[in-house]
């Protein structure tokens, strides 16, 4: 007898015993779905935080004071490091802003809301990822004149100055006790953050001249600088070189008395933790694998139990032990092949929804769907192997006389 008669005979006996063969396929059934669910859903929510992280600039990177290290005044940045960096490593880095920030209101009709003033350098456009809608972002004679210029976000436009053009036009608004008046030159579209999602009431941001915050605040030290490293250069690299010369000019060479945040490094960082976590996950969904192929076996062994005489009987009229060896192992693999494919379907049906109910996009591939299917026949082989060879090793004489 070939392999297509054993397929035949194997699929006869499984729609012969419906009921029996599902419960048989459950375990695989939920063991493949579960992993197609959890690896697609732990594969698409790494691609939305790599597109979030290159969205918000994947060469960006910020230098600060370690503050778990003792910090005086003088280790503080200043104007004339931004200066050497810029000459020292101009070449290397798109941008460089200092970046001081102050909480404010700002009240419309009975309805107050907060705001961020962010005072920023002219190039700032090119380490945080923005869109300007209207008119202009920040320009050098902002920054040397300490000018009261504003840059409003698109979604403050709409509210404050839905009637007319908001440029040229002036804001105030409350920033620390004081009432700040400034013209606005643009308006800019904020980008979507997953970082920023149900952060409850909503807070405007407002972009204005780093040196118009000094003038106001007084504050001409930072304990931070922003930049976003040229593409094509080494982002760690460069950012280390940074780090050892401020080290140098304020003589804490080898103090760590400042460390660096990269963009790059912390995507790096997520995608390592979401991957072990989804690789944890779904191995004790993978325990469901090994129960359903325990329970193939089981199943196998009724039949063999169940079918003992007319195994005597193929053999009394010429089958082999290969012949009724394959007959077994064929059927185990058709219900785990059954069980693997029904996971695989509701597997991918499972992400997709459970992706548009938590705004992921699930990323399936084939070598993922086919390492699913072939894993889930290997159980077949493997749990349907003992049950085969038992049957295949019977005595024609006991197997003709069982009842």
């Amino acid at each position: 007898m070939n392999i297509l008669e054993s397929v035949k005979m194997a699929i006869i006996s499984v729609r012969t015993n419906k009921l029996r063969t599902l419960l048989t396929m459950l375990g695989i059934i939920i063991g493949i779905s579960s992993v197609i669910t959890l690896v697609a859903l732990g594969k698409g929510s790494q691609n939305s935080m790599t597109k979030e992280f290159k969205n918000g600039g994947a060469n960006r990177a910020t230098i600060y004071l370690n503050r778990d290290e003792e910090i005086s005044e003088e280790l503080y940045i200043e104007h004339s490091d931004l200066d050497a960096i810029k000459r020292i490593y101009g070449d290397k880095l798109e941008a460089i802003s200092f970046n001081q920030q102050l909480g404010g209101s700002i009240t419309l009709g009975r309805k107050t809301h907060n705001l961020n003033l962010t005072g920023v350098a002219s190039d700032y456009t090119k380490i945080e990822n923005m869109k300007i809608k209207k008119g202009r972002f920040l320009v050098d004679s902002d920054i040397s004149s300490q000018r009261y210029s504003a840059v409003i976000e698109s979604n403050m436009a709409e509210k404050f100055f839905s009637d007319v053009n908001p440029l040229g036009q002036r804001i105030t608004f409350d920033v620390d006790g004081q009432t700040l008046s400034y013209v606005i030159v643009g308006v800019f579209e904020k980008p979507k953050s997953l970082m920023g999602m149900g952060s409850g009431k909503q807070t405007f941001s407002i972009y204005a001249p780093y040196t118009n915050l000094e003038q106001i605040t007084g504050q001409t030290m930072y304990g931070e600088v922003e930049m976003n490293v040229k593409s094509g250069e080494n982002v760690k690299s460069t950012v280390t070189s940074v780090v050892n010369l401020l080290e140098r000019r304020h003589d804490v060479v080898g103090k760590k008395k400042y460390v660096m945040y990269t963009s790059e490094g912390m995507m790096k960082m997520v995608n390592n933790i979401t991957g072990k976590m989804t690789a944890f996950v779904s191995a004790i969904a993978g325990i469901s694998l090994l129960v359903g192929g325990i329970g193939i076996m089981n199943i196998m062994l009724v039949s063999v139990t169940e079918r003992t005489r007319e195994i005597g009987i193929r053999k009394a009229i010429g089958a082999n032990k290969k012949v009724v060896l394959v007959q077994f192992l064929v059927e185990s693999i058709i219900v785990s092949g059954m069980g693997g494919a029904i996971g695989i379907i509701l597997g991918t049906g499972f992400s997709y929804g459970i992706g548009k109910f938590i705004k992921i996009t699930p990323s399936i591939t084939l070598s993922v769907v086919f390492m699913a299917f072939a894993f889930s026949s290997a159980i077949g082989i493997f749990f349907g192997l003992y049950p085969a060879n038992k049957a295949a090793n019977l005595n024609i004489i006991d197997a003709l006389r069982y009842e």
